[in-house]
């Protein structure tokens, strides 16, 4: 066979290899709900870091576009009523689900002096928020005493505790009764946007609490349905800059160049190892 040849077949074999590793990828991505793992932000996908479900996550981009995110892991998070739960320093109304700290000075500085937009994802059980349930839009999510939003208007994925994405699929609106759901509030107001990075900068942490119209009628988990592989994730705030994020074709063609120097290499130790051998 000839040199031209043997460079012929180990670029297919090279091509293969990435082609199948690329599906296989994708395939496995197509599992997890898209809804828990995509930031209604104009920086869509969440970095790898975050899980699929579970915890409380912040996706914060900056008036210089750069981002920063970060995950409350499901542990640190408050289960049971708000006057009967634990942490019990959490319970009230508001009710306090979790804290997030970590936001120094220095990540705060990335943001570039304010916020564009934000989004928060929750990951609750029997919220009962949902369309028909007793607590439909008598419930409103506050951060850092501002108000986001009514937990009856954020559109909620059925998953199970992984991420997958299980029958009760998506809700018309709110966390459901005896379903593990997941869902983003997205906040583009300039005045709470600009109230809450004031905040940011004074307090440098994040206080999520959740204030009921009729209070301790409900029992909330925050914690259900997160096995213990990931029930222990807590990212602390992490900055993106802009443009982070490499081209598809550049990715691919790094891969691809990478794979068929690796199977070229090992090519060429067998015919060295032939030669001597004869």
């Amino acid at each position: 066979m000839t040199r031209f040849k043997i460079r012929k077949k180990l670029w297919k074999v090279a091509t293969v290899t990435v082609l199948s590793l690329a599906t296989f990828s994708a395939a496995e991505s197509a599992q997890a709900a898209s809804l828990t793992s995509t930031s209604p932000t104009a920086k869509g996908v969440l970095p790898t870091e975050i899980t699929p479900v579970g915890g409380i996550v912040l996706d914060l981009i900056g008036q210089n576009n750069s981002r920063v995110t970060s995950q409350l892991g499901s542990n640190k998070l408050f289960k049971g009523r708000f006057n009967n739960g634990k942490p019990a320093d959490y319970e009230g109304n508001p009710g306090t689900i979790g804290i997030q700290s970590g936001f120094t000075s220095t990540i705060i500085d990335a943001l570039g002096g304010g916020i564009k937009e934000l989004a928060v994802r929750f990951t609750l059980f029997d919220g009962d928020t949902g369309v028909g349930n007793f607590d439909h839009n008598d419930n409103t999510l506050l951060v850092n005493n501002i108000n986001f939003g009514n937990w009856g208007s954020v559109i909620t994925q059925n998953t199970d505790a992984l991420g997958n994405e299980a029958a009760a699929g998506v809700s018309g609106g709110g966390f459901r009764s005896n379903t593990l759901d997941t869902g983003w509030f997205h906040v583009t107001d300039k005045s709470n946007l600009d109230n809450f990075y004031t905040s940011l900068v004074n307090t440098q942490e994040v206080v999520y609490q959740l204030d009921d119209v009729d209070p301790n009628d409900n029992y909330y988990d925050f914690k259900q349905g997160i096995k213990s592989s990931i029930i222990k994730v807590t990212q602390a705030p992490v900055v993106e800059p802009s443009n982070s994020v490499p081209e598809p074709l550049t990715i691919f063609g790094t891969l691809t160049a990478g794979a068929f120097g690796v199977a070229l290499r090992r090519k060429q130790k067998q015919q060295q190892k032939a030669t001597t051998n004869t």
